[in-house]
């Protein structure tokens, strides 16, 4: 049974639900959260929003876009055969609690405030909330699926060692997250104790995306600035 799960709730259809689902939630929560006439969004989703409008796309139908894409790819990811039941979705959130209060509290023990202070971000409960749905979904969609399987995809024809090319392609992805906290008005200032710490969280997430797949690694990292922001 445990197996079952563990193979059925890694697969891609499942991460396609789930990324609908934080889609609709962060949408829903940013926009009511927000306190001034601006919204406050997630960096990689503004990333993704500008090269949307440079292709064309009206910001007015961007989050249009992306729900319907993901819509889309839930059926592409669907293979005949799968089971599809409620309970590998309970147990996905209670396992993603879970994986999310352990990386809390022992991001607690080493240092605070890294990944989202404990203030509020937004300005209202319901909008930091929102940002931390925003932060578990677009952060891993850039950084894990996109970001490093795009430079393990590189570095696999630019070195042929495969050990060696998983490495780099790693490290490099979790650097560059690690970084992006800093980037924009709403960045941190740079520290070396809270970069490094940051890289290790992103080979951490990293990890367990590789063997728990993006469902999981999505929830758990929203879970885990939700549990700062509580906290």
């Amino acid at each position: 049974m445990v197996s079952n799960y563990l193979k059925v709730s890694s697969h891609r259809f499942y991460g396609a639900l789930t990324a609908l689902v934080m889609l609709l939630l962060y949408e829903i929560f940013v926009v009511l959260g927000s306190t001034s006439n601006s919204v406050m969004r997630n960096a990689p989703e503004v990333w993704l929003r500008t090269l949307l409008n440079t292709l064309g796309i009206s910001y007015y139908h961007i989050s249009f876009v992306m729900i319907t894409a993901a819509i889309l790819a839930i059926p592409l990811f669907y293979n005949p055969g799968l089971v599809i039941r409620k309970r590998i979705f309970v147990l996905l959130v209670v396992e993603s609690i879970f994986w999310g209060a352990v990386s809390g509290l022992l991001i607690q023990l080493v240092i605070a405030n890294l990944f989202m202070a404990t203030n509020s971000v937004s300005g209202s409960i319901i909008g930091d909330l929102g940002l931390a749905i925003g932060a578990g979904l677009f952060e891993e969609l850039f950084f894990r699926v996109i970001l490093t399987s795009g430079l393990l995809w590189i570095f696999m024809k630019l070195v042929r060692v495969k050990w060696l090319s998983i490495t780099i392609a790693v490290v490099l992805a979790s650097i560059l997250f690690s970084l992006a906290h800093y980037v924009g008005s709403a960045g941190d200032t740079f520290e070396l104790y809270s970069f490094l710490f940051r890289f290790l969280a992103g080979l951490w997430f990293t990890t367990l995306y590789s063997v728990r797949g993006f469902a999981v690694v999505c929830l758990t990292h929203a879970f885990y600035d939700i549990f700062i922001i509580v906290l």
